[in-house]
């Protein structure tokens, strides 16, 4: 009986995250066809590629202007992507098994079962297995999931944290700490200002319980050696890319690329608080929309009604809420609330709305976001048998009431599924109007030891080249832009390789010493 228990929590767990690996790997082929579309996916590729090798940075190409794309840098003879180095680090392992798109969609795995093991310590299985079900249909998270942007990592780093966090609560001990620890470096890492956010309400109860639990604070060191850890990493690294610990590449690429409020932050007069709420409710908005895809904007309405009944609880019994017990489930509906407060409080005080492929500043509240709605449904169905009792209270709810409420449900999710997810995911098909040919078929008869000079007027007709470019410049075949009169000194530059410019379909031999009125038109 207890091997059968096992195998019944087991299977759908497997099921469900097996499911959204797939579903993140088909979707990244079939609407993005194996390409970054964003210039961050195109960055983010680059710096793996990079740390594949090695190095944190490529040498400068010798002509910068014939390689140039957004959000790659070249400083002091270094060229490096814009951005942090805790995802690329981690997408690094895809680079290297050739299959950079498994990186994500293992991830979304992790975090599905993450988020039912978190549910089985701080609610219930059943709980978990619904907040998994909502996760795992949900077009906003399969979406990210099959992108390579760095949220669906950062989403499993964040419920790592969390769930060793829990972990230590009823057993303090450094091994439960650990995995904690090193997922919130990470996270620092990656993305710092979402580690901010996701992280403030643990830091706060730390901080509280550090002062009144002798026992634990052992592994508070720890989960602050963790952030303190991946801190130095980011300043370093910083230190060594920027030449200021301070200065991020995104502010080498724009200076106005900084959080906070004023003049010189954000475009045109500065980032107000103004514009920051407007930011706010364009991204709630569109959460609404693209959480759940149901209809009648109700995605995000278990998700505050738990919250609400949370609240009301509070106000009736403060005794149940014990911050340094293991805590009642009511507590932890608040402790995610605040989590998600927290995360969009934050990026309030960030110029731009973020919206890529969803309101992606947002993601990595989707753990906190799908426990919620699933304890919302949970306490729907408990107000449902609450007001058959009063109205009848001679007779339960009849046994043909819970099939009608999974019916229910499975209602919504396929709506949401053919609805908004499907329609969604075809919008972004060629988005940017990034494809896959003319460069694959030029790839697969481009001669070997050869650079392709490309005709381009902006970088997403260069971006399906420039990938497949390594960092070193040493690919079998080179993609450079196609530099009209200076072309002679990409020749020159590299004199191994054989120079053919890109006219039409067709690869036509480049020769430096041919006049201008004598080469092939563009």
């Amino acid at each position: 009986m207890r091997l059968q228990a096992r195998f019944q929590v087991i299977l759908p767990a497997v099921l469900l995250s097996t499911s959204a690996a797939i579903v993140a790997l088909v979707l990244n082929r079939a609407i993005f066809e194996g390409l970054p579309h964003t210039e961050d996916e195109v960055a983010f590729l680059f710096q793996a590629a990079t740390i594949a090798r090695g190095h944190l940075t490529a040498p400068a190409p010798p002509i910068p202007e014939a390689f140039d794309t957004p959000f790659i840098i070249v400083r002091n003879g270094m060229w490096f992507g814009k951005y942090p180095p805790g995802y690329p680090l981690i997408l690094a392992f895809g680079v290297l098994l050739g299959y950079p798109a498994l990186v994500n969609a293992l991830a979304a795995a992790l975090s599905i079962l993450l988020l039912i093991a978190l549910s089985r310590l701080i609610y219930n299985f059943p709980t978990g297995l619904l907040a998994a079900t909502l996760l795992a249909a949900s077009p906003f998270f399969l979406l990210q999931a099959a992108s390579f942007m760095a949220h669906t990592v950062c989403l499993a780093l964040t419920l790592l944290f969390v769930f060793s966090f829990r972990l230590t609560l009823a057993h303090p001990t450094i091994r439960r700490a650990l995995p904690g620890a090193l997922a919130l470096a990470l996270l620092v890492l990656a993305r710092p200002l979402t580690a901010l956010g996701v992280t403030l309400p643990f830091v706060i109860w730390a901080l509280w319980r550090f002062w009144r639990a002798p026992n634990w604070r052992p592994v508070g060191l720890c989960f602050a050696a963790g952030g303190f850890l991946g801190s130095l990493a980011l300043l370093a690294y910083n230190q060594h890319t920027t030449g200021d610990p301070l200065t991020f590449g995104y502010e080498l690429w724009w200076p106005f690329d900084r959080v906070g409020f004023g003049p010189g932050i954000g475009t045109g007069s500065g980032h107000t608080l103004e514009k920051g709420l407007v930011n706010t409710r364009a991204n709630l908005q569109l959460l609404e929309d693209v959480l759940f895809g149901w209809p009648g904007q109700l995605d995000l309405l278990p998700a505050l009604f738990a919250t609400a009944v949370a609240l009301a609880q509070l106000a009736v019994s403060p005794f149940r809420f014990r911050p340094m017990q293991r805590m009642h489930p009511l507590t932890w509906d608040l402790i995610l609330a605040a989590q998600i407060i927290s995360l969009i409080s934050l990026h309030i005080a960030y110029w731009t709305a973020g919206q890529m492929y969803g309101p992606r500043y947002y993601f990595e509240a989707l753990g906190a976001i799908v426990l919620l709605s699933a304890r919302g449904l949970a306490h729907a169905v408990e107000g449902i048998r609450w007001l058959w009792r009063v109205l009848t209270p001679r007779s339960d709810l009849p046994p043909v009431a819970a099939p009608l409420g999974a019916l229910a449900l499975a209602i919504l999710i396929l709506w949401g599924i053919l609805s908004t997810s499907v329609p969604w995911w075809k919008s972004y098909y060629g988005w940017y109007g990034i494809r896959a040919e003319p460069a694959r078929t030029i790839t697969a008869q481009a001669p070997a030891n050869s650079l392709i000079l490309v005709p381009t007027t902006y970088w997403t007709e260069y971006t399906p080249f420039f990938v497949r470019n390594s960092p070193f410049l040493d690919s079998p075949v080179l993609y450079a832009h196609d530099l009209g009169l200076r072309n002679g000194e990409l020749a020159a530059a590299f004199p191994q390789r054989q120079i053919y410019r890109l006219v039409g379909d067709q690869l036509i031999p480049f020769h430096s010493d041919a006049s201008p009125a004598s080469r092939p038109a563009p």
